[in-house]
């Protein structure tokens, strides 16, 4: 065998692997602007066991507003006013469970519904192998997220998902100098995961909510 062909396939060898979950994707019809259920989306809830993991909330819930947009099936109100109307009723997002102050905030803030959430887990690893010459540099975080969407009228919940995703990196190393890939760093590897999950769910909660003429006004 020649330099140049071992050359090849050792970078072959040494490649970089990141692989993510698959989404499951709908194709919700594009409801007309005025058609589309009012909501508001309540700050995520850190239910992981891990205070560490409060820093990712805002990042959560901003993004799922964003992919709730994006979905063309709802009119999201902006989460500033959501905020006045909780400082207004001095009450913070877990104080919301109330169907009464549900209730009444819906009515302050001109929305049909609002959106619960929670961040279940999150589970990240890191890991090395060593195979012969070479050692692999591995790691992975595993994300879990659910939400549902509650009628401010009826406290009925009109529709509800859970999401969870992987998102995998391996790197090869050898001869303690050659390698070949660039190391996502923690907190990346992480807002992937967790932005596949908000696509998700979005997706998700744009099929199974039922339209307002189903719902006479949720």
């Amino acid at each position: 065998m020649s330099k140049k062909s071992f050359f090849l396939i050792f970078c072959i060898f040494l490649s970089s692997c990141y692989s993510t979950s698959t989404l499951n994707l709908q194709t919700p019809v594009d409801t007309p602007y005025d058609h589309r259920h009012v909501i508001a989306v309540v700050d995520f809830q850190n239910k992981s066991g891990e205070p560490d993991n409060d820093k990712l909330i805002e990042g959560i819930t901003g993004t799922i507003i964003s992919e709730l947009q994006g979905t063309k099936q709802f009119r999201l109100i902006e989460r500033q006013r959501l905020k006045s109307i909780l400082a207004e009723l001095k009450l913070n997002s877990g104080g919301l469970v109330d169907a009464e102050n549900a209730k009444e905030i819906g009515n302050l803030l001109g929305v049909e519904a609002l959106l619960f959430g929670n961040l279940s887990a999150v589970k990240y690893s890191r890991n090395k192998q060593t195979i012969f010459i070479a050692w692999t540099e591995g790691q992975r975080v595993d994300v879990d997220l659910d939400a549902r969407l509650v009628s401010v009228e009826t406290g009925e919940v009109l529709a509800a998902s859970k999401a969870s995703s992987f998102v995998k990196q391996r790197n090869w190393v050898a001869f303690w100098f050659a390698k070949l890939g660039e190391d996502m760093d923690k907190n990346s590897i992480i807002q992937t995961g967790i932005d596949l999950n908000c696509k998700q769910l979005a997706n998700d909660l744009a099929d199974k909510t039922p339209s307002k003429s189903q719902t006479k006004g949720l």
